[in-house]
């Protein structure tokens, strides 16, 4: 996994710029095709500010079977470039400057997004990756522009992934991601969709008892435990491989130790009868340590189960919202 020949230059950009059209487009392709996720090229330039300003979103034309897994397909790579060779033959002077993903809470941590994304960074210094939450369709927009940490790319460039590595270079999953202020342009167009978008799902009925709604995001908060039981099998197979390695390293450094006690015996025996002492270090060609696994999995699943459990806290206090507002409801009555 290692990057050879390239090294990681600090980014320049610290503010996303996004045009209202460029929102709206992708919030309606992703909320339409929900719950098929959809990714896609975000097109723009970098102003002199040091902002990234984002002018076009053009979605892949086919749903991913998993989150980023368009991002470094070939079918994906010429798609953006046909389309960017085309704006640029009518005068627009844009270029590539990252990608879209719609996702459910923290299903975006994948290893073909966290791929793509980096070895991007390490060609456009101020690439990122623009993330819709789809576990707050109809209610509210959760967007977030993230970007990978100085500290994961520098191991990643690296390419190793033992615990004393991502120790030296500070990196867990809490800090995988740095994320980037967002300003959008006319705001209100965005508030006013979402307010129609609310309206149209809902019907008359339902929007006057719309407190006793229980189920509403019933389909969503199972979407969420879901993909949080699966996120936990994979930590788990990931973490008992580790544990296993830490078992084996255990022994062998019991047998190493009873080794070392011995050999220390039997040269004080051989200076008793003066004879010379026997190489102290021999047990590097006796003994293999095991090899500890690669902690990179382990990371990518922790910090997406950390989102998923925010998200389903998120929701649990939703839920806990609309039963009391019932119970005062019953009790006034």
């Amino acid at each position: 996994m290692a990057t050879k020949n390239k090294t990681y230059q600090q980014p320049t950009a610290t503010t996303i710029e996004v045009e209202a059209s460029v929102l709206l487009s992708l919030v309606r392709h992703t909320s339409e095709h929900y719950p098929a996720l959809y990714s896609g090229a975000l097109l723009g330039f970098e102003d002199e500010e040091g902002g990234v300003d984002i002018t076009h979103a053009f979605p892949y034309p086919y749903p991913d079977q998993y989150e980023g897994g368009s991002l470094r397909s070939k079918s994906g790579s010429k798609y953006q470039q046909d389309i960017l060779d085309s704006l640029r033959n009518l005068g627009y002077g844009i270029d590539f400057q990252g990608w879209f993903q719609s996702t459910i809470s923290g299903n975006f941590v994948t290893t073909q997004l966290v791929d793509a994304l980096v070895q991007q960074q390490l060609t456009n210094k101020n690439a990122f990756v623009l993330v819709h939450n789809m576990a707050s369709i109809g209610k509210e927009l959760d967007l977030k522009a993230l970007r990978l940490s100085e500290n994961f790319v520098n191991t990643y460039i690296s390419g190793k992934w033992r615990s004393k590595n991502l120790e030296l270079n500070r990196l867990s999953y809490l800090n995988l991601f740095d994320e980037l202020e967002i300003k959008i342009h006319n705001q209100q167009l965005i508030n006013l969709y979402l307010a129609g978008n609310e309206d149209t799902l809902a019907k008359p009925m339902e929007k006057e008892f719309d407190i006793l709604n229980l189920s509403s995001n019933q389909n969503v908060t199972a979407q969420l435990l879901e993909s949080l039981y699966s996120q936990v099998d994979s930590y788990n197979y990931d973490q008992n491989n580790f544990n296993y390695y830490q078992r084996q390293l255990q022994k062998e450094n019991s047998k190493i130790t009873q080794w070392k006690q011995q050999r220390k015996v039997d040269n004080i025996e051989r200076a008793k009868k003066g004879e010379s002492e026997l190489d102290t270090t021999e047990w590097e060609t006796i003994f293999k340590l095991p090899a500890e696994p690669s902690r990179y999995n382990n990371m990518l699943h922790s910090h997406s189960i950390d989102v998923l459990a925010d998200d389903i806290l998120k929701k649990c206090d939703e839920e806990l919202t609309k039963s009391f507002a019932i119970e005062r409801k019953l009790v006034a009555e």
